[in-house]
């Protein structure tokens, strides 16, 4: 939108988690937002922060918007609905778009030191074929995640050898006891 940092109101805060890390907002923004067309839009002044990161997405709606739209949101039907002055008004999500921006956040993910910003997708059947075919790659590899230090068994059961819980064994004396009498 290239409006300049004179638009920008001064922030105190911090993202947690946007990302996988703690992000400081260059500031914060406030712009007419319209959802809907015609008769059945409806226009509210909202606040957005501004961060300098890169993502997927272009904004990111939580809310505080959803409130003042007073939407509902079926993520299921990817549709949001809000009421209007005459009726109800609704956004309907793009399907193949959120796949890619799906792939994309997720190869952010996975690959956050690489310089790669956007992997461009065929559109159409192919596109869309692509896009299916990488998510369930994603979704069928199982994580390998490891434990960060060694392991005790613990026997749960008596009598049971096969049903045990795992404890850390570098946690302190008195709390690894505690555990293991709760088990």
């Amino acid at each position: 939108m290239q409006l300049g940092d004179i638009f920008l109101e001064k922030v105190n805060t911090s993202l947690c988690g946007y990302l996988g890390e703690v992000v400081y907002p260059r500031g914060m923004v406030s712009l007419p937002l319209t959802m809907g067309t015609g008769t059945t839009s409806k226009t509210c002044i909202l606040k957005f922060l501004v961060v300098d990161v890169p993502s997927a997405y272009n904004v990111i709606l939580g809310r505080p918007t959803l409130n003042a739209f007073q939407a509902v949101i079926s993520t299921s039907h990817m549709k949001i609905k809000f009421s209007t002055p005459g009726r109800v008004g609704e956004v309907q999500g793009d399907n193949l778009q959120s796949s890619k921006c799906y792939i994309e956040a997720i190869h952010r993910r996975q690959n956050r030191n690489s310089n790669k910003v956007h992997q461009e997708v065929p559109s159409g059947k192919k596109g869309k074929e692509a896009i299916a075919e990488e998510i369930r790659e994603w979704v069928e590899t199982p994580a390998k995640v490891q434990p960060a230090e060694d392991l005790l068994n613990i026997e749960v059961a008596p009598r049971r050898p096969d049903r045990t819980a795992r404890v850390a064994s570098q946690m302190n004396r008195k709390t690894k006891e505690e555990i293991i009498l709760c088990l």
